[in-house]
């Protein structure tokens, strides 16, 4: 397990936010990376979807762990992957892994469901499960939080885009040493709210995470994936 150390790392570089017919047309037209899997858990059999390393097998691969927006089913955990995750982290020598889940429902599923998924990780894609980072959005953002706090000595990094913690402050003090950043959009007030109250939580119990306010952005963020994944493996010291 590589060492942590709180990060207050470079803003990524945005870019205009789209419609979302016009990032929907997009999405559609992109060939898709994402292999599916089905994986029996405790839980049932969960869909997974994965997109492998540029150069599987190279060298030890770590994992993005990517819990998708909205109720989590297949489509928009696959629209989640394509927004962000797709090409950059494959190239950065990572396995994508994003399990189509309802983020919030990982309050009490975390502790179930991921030991089956990271013993199904080692056993069929063969990554690094030593090296994870955590990332999601909205639900997934709400669901990254429960999933980190199931397991603290599982991740490495977490990043969400936005996301939230709504229980006790003190909840939240075995996430220290992990570096926590928070990036959510300008125009997306409700969130920016819940942004702020989550790092007040945090920064209670001396975890300072960074936090990004997105210019000209609204909830489903348009964000630079380099950037993103630049933060990532400076977190994990890559």
């Amino acid at each position: 397990m590589l060492s942590r150390a709180p990060s207050m790392l470079a803003v990524a570089v945005f870019v205009p936010l789209l419609s979302s017919s016009a990032c929907d047309d997009e999405i559609a037209r992109l060939p898709s990376p994402v292999q599916w899997y089905a994986v029996t858990t405790p839980l049932g059999v969960i869909d997974v979807a994965v997109v492998p390393p540029a150069e599987p097998g190279i060298i030890d691969h770590p994992v993005l762990l990517a819990l998708p927006w909205g109720s989590g089913n297949a489509e928009l955990t696959e629209s989640f992957v394509r927004s962000y995750w797709a090409e950059a982290p494959a190239a950065s020598g990572y396995y994508v892994v994003a399990p189509a889940v309802y983020g919030p429902s990982l309050q009490d599923d975390a502790s179930d469901l991921l030991p089956a998924l990271f013993d199904w990780i080692e056993s069929t894609l063969g990554a690094d499960t030593e090296t994870v980072a955590l990332v999601g959005a909205s639900n997934g953002g709400r669901g990254a939080f429960f999933a980190a706090l199931s397991d603290p000595s599982r991740f490495d990094a977490m990043l969400v885009l936005p996301g939230q913690y709504s229980g006790e402050a003190e909840d939240l003090a075995p996430l220290a040493g992990i570096p926590i950043r928070m990036i959510v959009g300008e125009f997306d007030t409700t969130w920016v709210d819940a942004t702020r109250t989550t790092q007040d939580a945090l920064e209670s119990v001396g975890i300072v995470p960074a936090v990004d306010i997105a210019g000209a952005q609204g909830h489903v963020m348009n964000l630079l994936s380099e950037g993103l994944v630049s933060w990532i493996d400076e977190a994990l010291e890559r």
